[in-house]
């Protein structure tokens, strides 16, 4: 017990090393404690005291690992140069990480113990803190991963559970509306919900169906709640750190391995080890800690570290990313010719990475999780604390090899990394009064499709022309899919323009259904098993965008341009007449591009508990493009054309029924 309190005693230190701000230089043959280093150490490692083969061993604060031999030996070259006290730190799969002082001679021991590997279903997870360190203590991981947390706690994964689009679809209810009468006046229905994060009910307008059985959502979104079984909870029982936390640290560096294919999260692909040996001191709490982490010279009793690779691997990230469900719609079913797995492909950011070119050059903590490049060491050595390296703060990394547990992504505006992620071109060619325009759009950045992970994600191109800022008329060419934003969908013939509750201004945007787009997705979407009529894509040609002028008693319409609805087969509705970025732009001259899930009554673009088919998946691939035409009528010789290409974090239907925000983002704009 003393050891340990005087190795955390060291963390208290104030002294700085001498390379770090004095301007003195290490003799090559010297180190902190001024004993001579020698060149090579011979190191014997043992496991619960028998030599052991197999083990990894490293110079604390350096990155080439030797492998002891049958006799359980390795040897070892010191690099004399190392700031701080010099360590040998060993490693095996079934033991906590140990080391040993490198005092003068020219051999050590390190002895390693094995940990109970049972989980352990009373152990209560670590909080992660606060960002501030006079407000937090030892057993908060922010008390000395400052920069780490910081990170974490602003990153979707720290709001995976609170996040109020999770829990308004968790239990269908637009928290927006809050009284009966205004409820019912769209169409919702008052009655009791569940305050998320506590077990309080309350009124609510409920305005679709809730998630029932639990659908697993807890299983990724507050995999921290705990219990004897971590898996099936309902995501109503996340409540205090379950529910503020999310996914945190104490939930991460617990998972000792992964099983490719698993059920999703800690159902079965990220396998949870909590500690079961009792502590070696109460300072160190009632088990002995245990976490697994990328590093074998994480020596601090505090952390009782466990060297595991799948920390800096795609596959960790797969466990909550790659998602195959059956139907959870009560008394729907699946069509087991069109999915004969049984299952429907509702996130597959994992397989489009795997699938795609950046497997396995550049794993998903490549770019979600950026270097920083100014941090000592994922304790903060040097950048916070002016401590000396060594067991209690560890060694210093090199730099940017401590990364950001930010997990920057489209939620994340100032990390620019929607406005990389694609690449969009344009082309003109004015005829005789009629401007042809064609636009390419490009998955320029990412390894896995655009968009990716949560299905109500979209991506829309609006492509618009004008001359001397007056916009031109479309008289043809590709449109924003219907789920761009419309009020209705008709079929014609155009004798019958009957709208029931149409009213002068609103729009009808004519179409020529010519058959099915055939592109190239993800999947059954790419591989051949479908036909383009089975992707399910309208290839809707525009024919104009016209205004309703009157409406008679029956709903008839009237409008200003009768002689489009003569030709064509098809007709989008709005209401909402802007063509902003806001507004709904379904049947606009543009595009779209998303994996579309259905429920079981036709409506598209469901959220996944209520799907019973995907009927098209044309997001783009890594580093593939999609190339669109567009007609303009134009009266002058120089038009301009603007096409802009946005992210939708929801689509327009399910913003309305829920009293979201429609919160485009700009990707990128091209004018020529």
């Amino acid at each position: 017990m003393h050891a340990v309190v005087l190795v955390l005693a060291l963390a208290c230190e104030t002294a700085v090393p001498p390379s770090q701000d004095s301007g003195e230089t290490r003799a090559a043959d010297t180190y902190h404690s001024g004993l001579s280093a020698p060149a090579n150490v011979r190191v014997t490692v043992t496991l619960d005291g028998a030599p052991i083969a197999g083990a990894l061993v490293v110079q604390a604060g350096t990155e080439t690992r030797y492998e002891t031999d049958v006799s359980g030996v390795a040897e070892v070259p010191i690099d004399a140069t190392i700031e701080g006290d010099l360590w040998l730190a060993a490693s095996f799969p079934t033991a906590w990480n140990a080391g040993a002082i490198v005092d003068g001679g020219s051999s050590v021991t390190i002895e390693l113990s094995s940990f109970d590997p049972t989980d352990n279903p009373d152990y209560a997870f670590a909080d992660p803190g606060i960002d501030a360190t006079a407000d937090s203590n030892a057993t908060q991981c922010s008390h000395c991963h400052l920069s780490i947390h910081r990170g974490w706690s602003a990153s979707p994964h720290a709001a995976s559970a609170r996040n109020p689009v999770v829990q308004a679809v968790y239990q269908g209810f637009d928290r927006n509306v809050h009284d009966r009468v205004a409820c019912e006046a769209r169409g919702g229905t008052w009655s009791s919900a569940v305050e998320p994060g506590s077990s309080v009910t309350i009124e609510a307008c409920h305005v679709a169906s809730a998630v029932t059985g639990g659908g697993g959502c807890a299983d990724c979104h507050a995999p921290g709640i705990g219990g004897a079984d971590l898996a099936g909870h309902d995501l109503l029982e996340a409540t205090g750190l379950a529910y503020e936390n999310g996914v945190h640290c104490d939930v991460c560096h617990k998972i000792e391995s992964v099983d490719v294919g698993a059920a999703a999260g800690v159902a079965g692909w990220l396998n949870v080890m909590r500690p079961t040996d009792p502590s070696p001191s109460r300072l160190l709490g009632p088990y002995h800690p245990l976490q697994f982490g990328p590093y074998i010279d994480v020596l601090n009793p505090l952390m009782g570290g466990v060297l595991r690779e799948h920390l800096h691997e795609a596959d960790f990230c797969g466990g909550c990313h790659q998602l195959d469900q059956g139907v959870l719609a009560e008394g729907a079913e699946l069509d087991r010719l069109r999915w004969p797995e049984g299952t429907l492909p509702v996130q597959s950011t994992w397989a489009e990475w795997t699938e795609g070119p950046m497997n396995p050059a550049a794993p998903c903590q490549s770019c979600h999780m950026p270097p920083l490049p100014a941090v000592g060491n994922s304790a903060d050595l040097g950048n916070e604390f002016d401590l000396v390296p060594g067991v209690a703060t560890g060694w210093y990394r090199s730099p940017g090899a401590v990364r950001a547990h930010s997990w920057v992504g489209p939620r994340q505006p100032a990390s620019g990394m929607l406005e990389l992620a694609a690449l969009v071109d344009v082309e003109t060619e004015l005829s005789g009064g009629e401007l042809a325009v064609t636009v390419t759009v490009q998955n320029s950045g990412p390894g896995h499709a655009l968009p990716t992970g949560e299905p109500l994600r979209n991506l829309v191109l609006r492509v618009e022309a004008a001359c001397d800022g007056t916009p031109l008329v479309a008289t043809g060419g590709d449109v924003v899919p219907v789920w761009g934003g419309t009020d209705g969908v008709l079929t014609l013939p155009a004798d019958l323009l009957v709208v029931a509750g149409a009213a002068p201004g609103d729009r009808l945007r004519l179409l020529r259904n010519e058959g099915w787009v055939d592109y190239r997705g993800f999947g059954a979407f790419g591989d051949g098993r479908f036909s383009a009529a089975e992707k399910g894509l309208p290839d809707y040609a525009l024919i104009g965008d016209a205004e309703v002028m009157a409406v008679d008693p029956e709903g008839r319409v009237t409008l200003d341009h009768p002689e489009w609805a003569a030709v064509a087969d098809t007709a989008f509705w709005v209401r909402d007449t802007s063509v902003s970025e806001v507004g709904a732009v379904g049947g606009l001259p543009g595009f779209g591009f998303a994996r579309v899930l259905v429920g079981d009554d036709g409506e598209r673009m469901v959220p996944h508990h209520l799907a019973v088919d995907v009927e098209s998946d044309n997001r783009l691939l890594p580093t593939e493009s999609f190339t669109t035409e567009h007609l303009f009528a134009s009266d002058c010789a120089s038009p301009v054309v603007t096409a802009t290409l946005r992210y939708r974090s929801v689509p327009w239907g399910q913003a309305q029924r829920y009293g979201w925000v429609v919160d485009d983002r700009v990707m990128a704009t091209v004018t020529r």
